[in-house]
């Protein structure tokens, strides 16, 4: 399997406690009667504890068991699969306290919350059998690799806890430029932010440029009052939509309105997909700026940029 299954396990290490999931093994005398099942919550968003009545079943065969009830999903409306649809399980072994097992390819999908969400669900499942602490987890024969490039390995019930709020983010640096205090050139202002996942980065770098400088030497280009339409990159050439506060509250000189333009461009044209700025006031191309040409893309300037 190609390092396609790269997971996103360095955002999921953390202390058990902070999992906030609860079931335990129930054991009455000598038999164990009740396991559990982790599935999703209706927006996929965290894990939820069933119980599972193994009452009964050989113990040799409660590893399968349990894979079998967790791949068939819940049986409660409210609830969604943890694992996805038509994934099989391909093999299952049992030695001592490690169940290794082995699934379809469609069990990985893509590095999203939903893979991290299915391997979190099968680890502590089968932790919740009497007598078994780590899982060994392949998809078709071969081993998930982790972020920095090496096998995953065994995985402990403590090594595995699902944060929703922290796999819903990537951190990035980004680069943003503002006006200098003289108004006269553009300066940068590395940031890092918390990126969405599903969000585009051109759509956050511009939601930064509004929010102004952190810098007390940096200052305000864009408007306060401005807001994003939409932004969207086709063939290199970013199409920024912004409300018409954009140019209302900004009567500014010449020298003054490069800088608000180029803030905006030097800043998008810092991402490697983005070579041009095309803007729209209220989905429209307007002739003008208040000076500047503005009804064409318009490329970088690193003339503006402080040296």
């Amino acid at each position: 399997m190609k390092k396609r299954y790269l997971l996103i396990w360095f955002l999921i290490v953390t202390m058990l406690a902070g999992c906030g999931l609860q079931g335990s093994k129930e054991i009455s005398g000598e038999q164990q009667d009740v396991a559990v099942l982790y599935f999703a919550n209706k927006a996929g968003t965290d894990l939820v504890s069933v119980n599972l009545d193994i009452k009964g079943q050989e113990e040799e065969a409660l590893p399968a068991y349990v894979m079998e009830a967790l791949l068939e999903g819940p049986q409660d409306g409210d609830l969604a699969r943890s694992v996805r649809v038509g994934t099989r399980l391909l093999s299952i072994t049992q030695n001592l306290s490690q169940v290794n097992v082995d699934v379809s390819k469609e069990f990985y999908h893509e590095e999203s919350i939903y893979d991290v969400l299915a391997q979190v669900a099968v680890v502590k499942s089968l932790c919740s059998i009497r007598g078994i602490d780590r899982v060994y987890l392949t998809v078709e024969g071969n081993p998930l690799i982790s972020a920095s490039g090496e096998e995953q390995g065994v995985l402990k019930e403590s090594d595995v806890v699902f944060d929703a709020d922290a796999l819903m983010m990537d951190e990035s640096n980004i680069t943003l430029y503002f006006s200098d205090l003289n108004a006269e050139y553009l300066v940068r202002e590395i940031r890092r932010i918390k990126v969405p996942r599903g969000e585009s980065m051109e759509k956050m770098v511009v939601t930064e440029l509004i929010r102004g400088p952190q810098s007390q030497y940096a200052g305000r280009t864009i408007p306060a009052e401005t807001k994003i339409r939409s932004v969207e990159t086709k063939d290199k050439v970013c199409f920024v939509n912004l409300s018409s506060d954009f140019i209302t509250k900004n009567n500014v000189g010449t020298s003054a309105e490069r800088l608000t333009i180029f803030s905006v461009v030097n800043t998008l044209t810092e991402l490697s997909n983005v070579d041009k700025v095309q803007f729209l006031i209220e989905g429209e191309k307007k002739e003008v700026y208040h000076h500047m040409i503005f009804n064409e893309p318009i490329e970088r300037d690193v003339s503006m940029i402080q040296k």
